[in-house]
């Protein structure tokens, strides 16, 4: 049966179907060429699709009688050849990477790209960039220097706005998220210059989280630091209270040791003399006027005692780290009249800035047995370690304690 003496529709229909295959064969090498697969299966083509072309002109013309069956036989021939190739296609672009598999992937990213040459025209703008482009100026990316001016001159959609912005970087808020926006020329040359965006909204708000919290903790160590110097405060009344009692329960001793001395003659003159003078010294050194400076009341007191003080360096003028000085200078002159029989105590400051040392020596007999913290100097160490500071005490080399700011 020719192919004529069919109904019209079914001519139709099959014509249809020929010239379709003509069409899908044409896309099929178009693709192969532009994704540059392997060179014999574009080639390949080139008669299969000279041949497609001349059975369908051949279909056209009536006077030509070809045969219902040749026509057949073609179309099942060419779906096969077509489905063959379109299975080779896609088994190369999944094997291989192609120009349309870097512009999926570029596509798939979260980050806006674009790239264009030195005049703004654009040479590749991924998915990412043209929807951050909408969202703030409305249209997409078709000159990417005006699309970077407009960000840099705030000149945005509403509810959009710049929160920072430089020569090659802007931050930009738009709705929920915060986009940084960097530009600059490529490597490669100065033909092109690339332009990405990167979603920064997680580390934005850490960043706010970050600062919040940093405000109140610069809230806390404020009151921390009130509360040490109240802290500091009340010991030190403490420790002075019980210099007056002790002081007191000393001159007790002395008033029956004067009395015992007048009845009965068997106490030594000159020990009660020392003890009333060592008393009434240290009597001296209790009176405090509110107006007097902590570091003056301590060389009044050390010249009353007859002790001196020798300092290298410059002591510290802030009021917690004055009052802690000034305890442990109060302590170390104590410890060399009372116990090490010396009459000098040496201060050296070491350091600068935020850390600092403050050194006390004497010239004084060193310790025979280890030293223990009790008394005035676990009261020291509670006061130093109250303000926040750090207290060493050492034996080796003599008498050597250590208050690091």
């Amino acid at each position: 049966m020719l192919l004529y003496e069919l109904p019209n529709i079914v001519i139709t229909i099959l014509l249809c179907i020929v010239f379709l295959i003509l069409w899908i064969t044409f896309m099929i090498l178009a693709e192969t060429v532009y994704q540059r697969m392997y060179r014999r299966f574009a080639v390949l083509f080139f008669p299969v699709i000279v041949l497609n072309y001349f059975f369908f002109q051949l279909c056209l013309k009536e006077d030509y009688e070809m045969k219902v069956w040749t026509v057949l036989v073609y179309i099942l021939a060419m779906i096969l050849f077509d489905t063959v190739s379109l299975y080779k296609a896609d088994r190369f672009r999944k094997e291989n990477i192609t120009v349309i598999s870097i512009k999926q992937g570029l596509d798939a990213m979260s980050e806006g790209i674009c790239f264009y040459t030195v005049d703004g025209l654009p040479q590749f703008v991924n998915r990412s960039m043209q929807d951050i482009s909408i969202e703030l100026t409305g249209g997409t990316v078709n000159d990417a220097v005006i699309f970077w001016k407009r960000l840099v001159g705030g000149n945005l959609n509403e509810g959009c706005e710049v929160m920072s912005e430089t020569d090659d970087m802007v931050i930009v808020r738009s709705g929920t998220r915060v986009c940084a926006f960097s530009n600059r020329a490529m490597e490669a040359g100065d033909e092109l210059k690339e332009m990405v965006m990167v979603d920064i909204t997680s580390e934005y708000e850490t960043f706010r989280e970050l600062a919040a919290k940093k405000e109140a903790l610069e809230l806390q160590q404020t009151r921390l630091r009130e509360y040490s110097r109240s802290v500091t405060k009340a010991t030190i009344d403490r420790e002075l209270l019980d210099a007056k009692v002790k002081i007191h329960d000393e001159l007790g001793e002395i008033l029956l040791l004067a009395k015992r001395y007048i009845n009965t003659k068997d106490v030594d003159r000159k020990t009660v003399t020392d003890l009333w003078m060592r008393n009434l010294k240290l009597l001296g050194v209790e009176k405090k006027s509110e107006e007097r400076d902590e570091y003056e009341e301590i060389y009044r007191a050390a010249a009353d005692i007859g002790m001196r003080i020798e300092i290298d360096g410059e002591l510290p003028e802030d009021k917690i780290s004055k009052t802690v000085v000034a305890s442990a200078l109060h302590e170390c002159l104590t410890n060399t009249f009372r116990h090490a029989g010396g009459d000098t105590v040496y201060v050296s400051v070491i350091g600068n800035g935020q850390r600092k040392s403050v050194v006390f020596t004497n010239n004084g007999k060193p310790p025979e047995d280890m030293i223990i913290e009790r008394g005035g100097l676990k009261s020291l160490r509670n006061i130093v370690e109250d303000a926040g500071f750090e207290m060493k005490l050492e034996t080796d080399r003599g008498f050597v304690l250590t208050i690091v700011l």
